[in-house]
């Protein structure tokens, strides 16, 4: 993608090479296991009602980011580390984590900083990833990211029509959205219609296993 080519060409001179330890499949597992990691971890201080949850939630976002981004310049493969996907990613994150920050000095509403920003990027990358991949002359794998994508973009609406609903397990139902496309990427086969209904399966599971016990 043109918009990248000069920031892939600066990191291309500045970074180091890779490893190429990782395989692709590897490199996305590796991203939902830090998905469900970071939302598990953050929905769990946000069932503690403790006052410093928002600062513990971010600092272990920060290990967990800071390590997959090594992670991903030091030895995923040399297609995927600055593929336009990935540049994708670190702009609409890079939003969030902005809002985040907003949000911790309290000038961004607690809502908007810690949710529906998160929610926002995930959907508006998965659906990235997928015109990229479509592009690529992969159209299962670009179709059933961007039916991920749609699926966030539901979550996001019913959040903001009624943030009620999705409070009690909001960030479970984040966990779904990160790790389920990545992780039916990797081990299934499955047309992209039905990657797209179990990814909405599980985040709509999420929601009402709140719905349930709040």
């Amino acid at each position: 993608m043109a918009a990248f080519d000069a920031v892939r060409s600066r990191l291309w001179r500045v970074a180091p090479a890779t490893s190429g330890r990782l395989t692709a499949s590897e490199f996305l597992l590796s991203g939902a296991a830090a998905g469900l990691l970071g939302w598990g971890g953050t929905q769990i201080f946000a069932w503690s009602s403790r006052a410093t949850g928002a600062l513990l939630a971010t600092a272990l976002w920060v290990v967990l980011i800071g390590g997959f981004v090594g992670l991903t310049v030091l030895h995923a493969p040399e297609s995927v580390r600055f593929s336009d996907a990935m540049l994708a990613w670190g702009t609409v994150n890079t939003v969030a984590t902005a809002l985040t920050v907003g949000g911790l000095l309290g000038v961004v509403p607690e809502q908007l900083a810690f949710w529906h920003a998160w929610v926002a990027a995930l959907a508006v990358g998965y659906c990235w990833t997928g015109g990229v991949l479509e592009g690529a002359g992969q159209p299962v794998r670009g179709r059933g990211y961007l039916g991920a994508g749609v699926v966030g973009l539901g979550l996001l609406f019913v959040g903001a029509a009624s943030f009620s609903l999705v409070a009690p397990t909001g960030y479970l139902a984040l966990a779904a959205l990160h790790a389920t496309p990545m992780v039916l990427d990797v081990r299934t086969a499955l047309p992209a219609i039905h990657r797209t209904g179990v990814v909405g399966v599980a985040v709509t599971a999420a929601v009402v296993l709140g719905v349930i016990v709040a």
